[in-house]
């Protein structure tokens, strides 16, 4: 058999509204990455923010993220998730324009509460994806998906860098965050041609707006009920996700504003750092991938949350070797793009294997509303450690609970023999 038949034979999953989603991932993560490369430093320097401010841009976020996703989990379960996904996927794609057109910080704030509002469909999306891959396909299939936008996200910090020599870091800026906008309406139309995954005896018609609201306290209460259901572990993978994904984002927001500032080193240097990350990290992912499915997730997941040691530790080493920051920079990220690319699929794919498909909408609601509660405090913390105590510190935090993380998945989290459909 050639290379071609046995990746055509590997990969057969790939149809569907698994495929329909990969392309509107593609899209999107290929066009979200561009303004994000800068997007600290633009907040600062042209909207004028300043250090703590922006771990407050990141609060407000997390916290309209956390509150649709009780309500998104269950109106997920209880009246299907095709609707959701693509009627939401048109607001966050309106939403976009006011990172556009936004004259100062607070505009910013604006939109991405308004957007995030609008992923109310995250825990719809995240089950639509569980329910169409089987279960013996979940480690390929999410590694590949993985790869595969990390991929087309290659060239985003090349062009990101482009576009601000070429047109200045204001317009270039929202030149990019013009692109996002045009991705998201592409993605919106495409996500129309989803199939529904839940039987349609469990999903009722569409609520009206209303109805929706009405029932938001049932909600909870039916979300918080979901994890007497679901095997323990599942409890124990949310705990281990909360902890890293929380400093994952708090430390996200300052990567940019620190070493261009701290580190000195120059905006397209920034760019070609972010892009070897998503280029080194796309190999041996996809090796861990492959094996993934037949040597168990766990050990993937643990390996993952171990790559932010050394991820942080060559980060902040950099500080000491300022001539040499750039090529510290390289090394340090391929551990943290390796890290992000290993824990995501391992992650998506443990909580397809452990949770029956009745009850993902709701796990996964009820999961993200702590985990992004955790998050919106966790920046504010982070965004006072950095701009008032020591500017490494958060950095440090991250490399520290690396081992206490990945030790807890080892001791807490166990696979099952019987992977849920």
């Amino acid at each position: 058999m050639n290379p071609f038949s046995r990746f055509r034979s590997r990969y057969s999953f790939v149809r569907g509204n698994f495929l329909l989603m990969t392309i509107t991932w593609i899209l999107m993560f290929f066009a979200v990455p561009i303004p994000n490369t800068y997007a600290g430093k633009f907040y600062k320097d042209v909207l004028g923010a300043d250090d703590f401010i922006l771990s407050v841009i990141s609060f407000a976020g997390s916290i309209a993220l956390a509150f649709v996703q009780f309500p998104g989990g269950y109106l997920a379960d209880k009246h299907g998730r095709r609707w959701l996904v693509y009627t939401m996927t048109f607001g966050v794609a309106l939403s976009s324009v006011f990172f556009v057109f936004a004259p100062s910080w607070p505009f910013i704030v604006i939109g991405i509460m308004i957007q995030n509002f609008c992923l109310l469909y995250q825990p719809a999306l995240f089950a639509i994806m569980l329910d169409s891959v089987s279960p013996e396909n979940r480690g390929a299939g999410f590694t590949f998906q993985a790869v595969v936008t990390n991929l087309v996200g290659l060239p985003a910090s090349i062009i990101a860098g482009y576009l601000i020599l070429v047109f200045q870091f204001d317009l270039g800026m929202r030149i990019a965050y013009a692109i996002v906008t045009v991705a998201y309406f592409a993605a919106a139309f495409l996500r129309v041609k989803l199939k529904e995954t839940l039987p349609s005896t469990a999903a009722s018609s569409r609520p009206a707006l209303l109805e929706a609201l009405r029932e938001y306290p049932k909600s909870v209460r039916e979300s918080m009920k979901v994890w007497s259901k679901v095997p323990r572990a599942v409890f124990h993978l949310f705990v281990s996700n909360a902890v890293a994904s929380s400093l994952l984002a708090g430390c996200n927001t300052y990567f940019v504003v620190y070493a261009l500032e701290v580190l000195g080193i120059a905006k397209f240097q920034w760019a070609i750092v972010m892009a070897f990350m998503s280029l080194s990290a796309a190999i041996p992912a996809i090796g861990a991938g492959l094996r993934m499915d037949k040597a168990g997730r766990k050990r993937f997941l643990v390996l993952g949350y171990l790559c932010y040691l050394p991820a942080m530790t060559v980060f902040v080493s950099a500080t000491f070797f300022i001539g040499y920051a750039f090529y510290i920079l390289l090394g340090a990220f391929f551990f943290f793009g390796l890290g992000q690319v290993l824990t995501s699929s391992s992650y998506q794919s443990l909580l397809g294997d452990l949770t029956p498909r009745e009850y993902r909408g709701k796990v996964v609601g009820c999961s993200q509303f702590f985990i992004y509660l955790s998050q919106a405090l966790t920046q504010l913390l982070i965004g006072f450690l950095y701009s008032y105590i020591w500017k490494p510190l958060p950095f440090i935090m991250l490399a520290a609970c690396a081992i206490p993380v990945a030790l807890f998945v080892f001791l807490k989290v166990f696979e099952s023999q019987t992977k849920e459909i």
